[in-house]
């Protein structure tokens, strides 16, 4: 990551809150609902993957194509089974928090699940069979919201991932510095309510 956008984040924090929190409702709406629900539910059960889904859909995941026009059968079976055989790596995570946790003794469990949610080819969750990042980073955020972030184009820049073509190189080790970095800046700025 580049050194040029330290401190940016943290820049105007309290400017950005209100300002998301004004624009941003229909994510808070459903992310609130995901929350609710993770609370009383362990989150590999059946129940819960209807909110993981709910919530890809409404951050933005059906947007070109990403899930696809592929029944929502289809899609809920692929994640289905990648979560399944990623439960005994996530299931030591789901209750860690990021502020407390050591992510470097956690990062290979980290690594491997991410490259496996994230992967393209086949059996992947990406509708085209492409690399899966952000979604990646959903659906770790809706499975542990007090340990995983999400990172999309927004947090890529904020965050200084190399950006390539326009886009932002994702991968699993730069998820963990991102992890990283926003541990710092919550040690720095303070955990919101």
């Amino acid at each position: 990551m580049t050194q040029s956008l330290e401190g940016e984040i943290l820049k105007d924090a309290s400017v950005k809150i209100a300002r998301f929190k004004s624009i941003g409702l229909h994510y808070n709406l459903v992310a609130n609902q995901i929350y609710a629900k993770r609370r009383g539910t362990d989150p590999f059960d059946e129940s819960f993957l209807p909110y993981i889904i709910a919530g890809l859909i409404s951050f933005d995941m059906t947007r070109k194509g990403i899930m696809g026009k592929q029944p929502y059968e289809f899609f809920a079976a692929r994640l289905r089974s990648k979560l399944q055989c990623l439960r005994p790596l996530l299931k030591p995570l789901m209750n860690l928090a990021l502020t407390q946790t050591n992510l470097q003794e956690r990062s290979d469990n980290i690594i491997k699940s991410y490259n496996a949610l994230a992967a393209k080819g086949e059996g992947a969750l990406h509708a085209k069979g492409k690399h899966f990042p952000v979604g990646t980073t959903k659906i770790l955020h809706f499975l542990n919201p007090r340990l995983f972030i999400i990172i999309d184009s927004n947090a890529a820049r904020a965050f200084g991932l190399p950006f390539r073509n326009g886009q932002p190189e994702y991968s699993a080790e730069l998820y963990i510095q991102c992890m990283e970095k926003a541990q710092e800046d919550i040690r720095g700025y303070g955990a919101m309510a």
